[in-house]
């Protein structure tokens, strides 16, 4: 019940801790591009543990405005994998299609909120086995609520993940952020998942930015570290990018 009382708490928090959402964070948050506009995110992301480092070189995020409120998304990645004492081996990693629904907005219901159901499959199914991505076939249907509070900004997220490969799991996240200059954000991240029954979970803070160059090119960095992974090693992670609006 703590377990769970805690989950509930990270997906409700909005009203009380302030963030933003979206790369390079790794909770969601329920903006979408405009309609016939495209928002494009390209990044070198890592991933290190003591024994392994992987690289996304680089990950792509490519989503497309339907209309006001639906945004849609495709995500996918080459990676590249170097574990000790073995040689650099590459190839696809998962890809993600997914679609967003911001039905209620800030404007008129006083907060933003979205669900955002995606699956998560292998284009090739060999890069499973190598190491390069995730067994099997995910399903996430998360939904994310944000409101603003003048230079402070509020995100969180929640649902459940369902796998083909492995057990179901709650994804959870909350991000504050503060616009510390017009054009520049500071964002700071707690991200977790856990298996149904809310043990075994994985907990990880993140730091990130996001600064404006043009309203069209914003440089988007992100730095984090696991603080609980009960199955392997914690792991070091970064994300740096730059996001095209148009």
């Amino acid at each position: 019940m703590r377990r769970f009382a805690i989950a509930v708490s990270l997906a409700c928090a909005a009203r009380v801790v302030f963030g933003q959402g979206g790369p390079p964070m790794i909770t969601d948050d329920p903006g979408t591009p405009g309609n016939r506009k495209w928002e494009d995110n390209l990044a070198i992301a890592f991933e290190h543990r003591p024994n392994e480092t992987s690289y996304d070189v680089p990950a792509i995020d490519l989503n497309y405005g339907v209309g006001e409120h639906i945004q849609l998304t495709l995500q996918t990645a080459p990676v590249l994998l170097k574990r000790r004492d073995q040689g650099l081996i590459g190839g696809l990693g998962g890809t993600e299609a997914a679609l967003k629904w911001r039905f209620l907005d800030e404007a008129m219901s006083g907060l933003d909120m979205s669900m955002f159901p995606r699956v998560i499959f292998n284009i090739v199914q060999s890069s499973a086995h190598r190491g390069l991505a995730e067994d099997g076939t995910r399903f996430q249907i998360p939904f994310q609520i944000a409101k603003t509070f003048g230079r402070w900004h509020a995100d969180a997220e929640f649902g459940p993940l369902a796998s083909t490969g492995g057990r179901s799991e709650w994804l959870y996240g909350i991000v504050g952020g503060f616009d510390v200059a017009k054009r520049t954000m500071l964002m700071a991240e707690l991200h977790g998942t856990s298996r149904m029954d809310l043990t075994r979970d994985v907990l990880t803070l993140n730091f990130g930015l996001r600064h404006e160059f043009t309203e069209n090119y914003i440089l988007i960095l992100s730095m984090g570290h696991e603080l609980r992974s009960p199955d392997q090693p914690t792991a070091l992670i970064g994300y740096f990018g730059m996001q095209f609006v148009y």
